[in-house]
């Protein structure tokens, strides 16, 4: 899989662009602000349908237009192209194929993408709802119905939500607002079963890759990375059939699993049902789930050096490439947004060791942060005020 040309009609600074990508590496550089991340931002859009940036799509749109539109051609793939088109109006369209969308989550899995970039960071060092989006992002790709489950349950937790403060202010709940909040607890209960079996079994597998890197890259140094469901904290100690706990053997059907979750769950929502009416809000679910992630058995995010935050990040990138890949049998596209200035020596190396064989796109403000073979081997593009050219 790979992006031979991309076409952007007013998306952030471009007014427009039509350039064509080797298969291989493909570098962008430039001073900064001139818009070089822009164009792999474009690029990922096409893959989950936003920006990484935490933009809102208003936000991409060229000052003074009304849209913006990115085009992607791909080769050596299923997916031959895509297209999307935003209005300020907030109608948005997708087309993959040439066939409408008739809703964006269909766009997952179309081209999978990984975006690495000097933010990323924030997984070790922020909370919790930035190691979740982690997740989801890439199990979205894999699983579209992954990115469906999560819009069903956030649209029905912002319901449950919205009842709980209405009980919250009349002081009490009657028979048919208590009847509608089990309604919502049996739908919350069924979505957030397939969330947690989804996010603990994908990340007991990147804990296995992942691990295996950072070992790699600091001489034996032990990561773990441990889903943490939240409603597990208050519920009663489970059994050891107990489903969020992810199975090891491979002959565990998921379905057995979410069902035990859903089950669990739905028992916490219900026996707690009148803290979160005196609280006016959901306390329970997977809204509220992390991801531990532990260097030799201590907290990364509290005792690990710069160093160890960076390998580990590295190495957790690295390991969602290759269960792309070997999930799919489809080498997904890498998008490296300014990360070498951040990397020594050491790491650098095994990461464009580990990117050969893969659609590369490198933004860079200085071509001296690469080495020569990465250069040589690579289409270039300098990149001004809106505006590349092949060098």
């Amino acid at each position: 899989m790979f992006v031979k040309r991309l076409a952007l009609t007013n998306f952030r600074n471009y007014s427009t662009l039509d350039a064509q990508f080797g298969p291989g590496v493909n570098i962008f550089y430039g001073d900064n602000g001139q818009g070089k991340t822009n164009i792999i931002e474009s690029i990922f859009y096409c893959a989950i349908g936003r920006s990484f940036r935490y933009s809102k799509d208003n936000d991409l749109i060229l000052t003074g237009t009304d849209h913006f539109r990115i085009s992607a051609e791909l080769g050596d793939d299923i997916t031959e192209n895509i297209a999307v088109l935003f209005k300020e109006t907030g109608e948005k369209a997708a087309r993959v194929n040439g066939l409408y969308l008739r809703k964006l989550g269909h766009l997952m899995g179309s081209l999978l993408s990984v975006i690495f970039s000097p933010e990323d960071l924030d997984i070790v060092n922020e909370g919790p709802s930035v190691r979740r989006k982690m997740l989801d992002i890439v199990i979205s790709q894999l699983h579209p119905s992954h990115y469906f489950n999560l819009q069903q349950y956030n649209k029905t937790l912002a319901q449950k939500n919205f009842l709980l403060r209405d009980c919250g202010r009349t002081g009490s709940t009657g028979s048919s607002a208590d009847a509608l909040l089990d309604v919502y607890n049996e739908q919350l209960a069924a979505y957030g079963a397939s969330i947690a079996e989804k996010r603990a079994r994908f990340c007991a597998e990147l804990e296995q890759l992942a691990a295996e890197k950072n070992g790699q890259i600091s001489g034996g140094e032990a990561l773990t990375l441990k889903y943490v469901p939240n409603f597990r904290a208050s519920a009663p100690a489970p059994s050891p059939e107990t489903a969020t706990d992810v199975p090891e053997a491979e002959n565990i059907d998921p379905a057995a699993v979410q069902n035990a979750i859903k089950t669990e769950f739905l028992e916490l929502l219900t026996a707690r049902k009148s803290r979160e009416i005196e609280r006016q809000h959901s306390l329970y679910g997977p809204q509220n789930d992390d991801v531990q992630i532990e260097l030799n058995g201590m907290e990364l995010r509290r005792f690990g050096s710069q160093g160890q935050k960076r390998t580990a990040v590295l190495s957790i990138k690295l390991a969602q490439i290759l269960l792309l890949y070997r999930k799919t049998g489809r080498k997904p596209v890498l998008l490296l947004d300014d990360v070498f200035s951040e990397l020594d020596e050491k790491r650098s190396s095994l990461l464009l060791s580990s990117i050969e064989g893969y659609q590369t796109f490198i933004t860079t403000a200085s071509l001296g942060e690469l080495p020569g073979h990465v250069k040589r081997d690579a289409k270039i593009f300098f990149v001004k005020s809106g505006e590349i050219q092949l060098i």
